[in-house]
């Protein structure tokens, strides 16, 4: 009951809380807590410093910047090396590192795109540790997609779920 009273005190603290929210949900490496999206959502209904319509951005931005600090956990296991390949059976190891091989080759745009879709990224942070892909583009790439993402989930609180459910 303690970290759900936490998570929501911080989820009501505007941007700053997201940003601090968004840091420690994303540093959890393979545990989804799902509570960042619904946070965004309810903050989307807020009209931050009579922002209005461009508040969702300032939501969205924030939980994005803190998602890039954030997914640098599975990065820097990733940056472990080998030992943590030996967690994972040998074909995965090398499916892990391939994908790694590939996010090199293919670069920061693919990054990009795997940080905007619901996708188990920290598998992406550890394959671009393993490549020792550069740290900074690692983290503007998350930052970027993530933005776009929670930005998106953020106007769908602004405009209501009628409005999402109409893109679908």
């Amino acid at each position: 009951m303690a970290i759900e009273s936490f998570f929501i005190g911080l989820s009501n603290a505007g941007p700053i809380g997201i940003f601090l929210l968004s840091v420690i949900i994303n540093a959890s490496v393979l545990f989804p807590i799902p509570i960042l999206e619904f946070a965004l959502f309810a903050s989307g209904q807020i009209n931050l410093f009579g922002l209005g319509i461009f508040s969702p951005i300032v939501f969205g931005v924030a939980a994005g910047l803190g998602a890039g600090i954030g997914e640098l956990s599975g990065y820097f296991l990733g940056r472990g090396g080998r030992k943590i390949l030996k967690k994972f059976n040998e074909k995965q190891a090398e499916e892990i590192f391939m994908f790694g091989k590939k996010l090199e080759s293919k670069g920061f745009f693919a990054l990009i795109l795997f940080a905007f879709f619901p996708f188990p990224f920290d598998l992406v942070g550890i394959a671009a540790g393993l490549v020792k892909y550069k740290m900074h583009l690692f983290m503007l790439g998350c930052a970027i997609g993530k933005s776009l993402r929670y930005s998106l989930i953020s106007y769908a609180g602004y405009f209501g779920i009628s409005w999402l459910m109409g893109l679908l």
